[in-house]
């Protein structure tokens, strides 16, 4: 059995996990439209900036797999 308000934490640890991810997400989508128009200016270059926000993304996403794998369970009411 678990504490009364461990779905309540895990609640908020999981919105917050989901909200990075999709920051992450926005981000990578700017960097690949961003590399579709390079600027030779432009430093690090579009592609690097494309890998790193995959990278973020899918760090992201494994945190997010992370919190729901630790989802506590709920009680029934009386």
């Amino acid at each position: 059995m678990r504490e009364p308000g461990a779905f309540a934490s895990w609640q908020r640890e999981h919105a917050s996990a989901l909200a990075d991810l999709q920051e992450a997400q926005r981000n990578y989508h700017r960097a690949v439209a961003a590399a579709a128009f390079p600027d030779a200016t432009e430093a690090p270059s579009a592609e690097e900036m494309r890998r790193a926000s995959l990278e973020a993304l899918d760090a992201a996403r494994i945190r997010l797999d992370e919190v729901r794998a630790r989802k506590p369970v709920q009680q029934e009411e009386p």
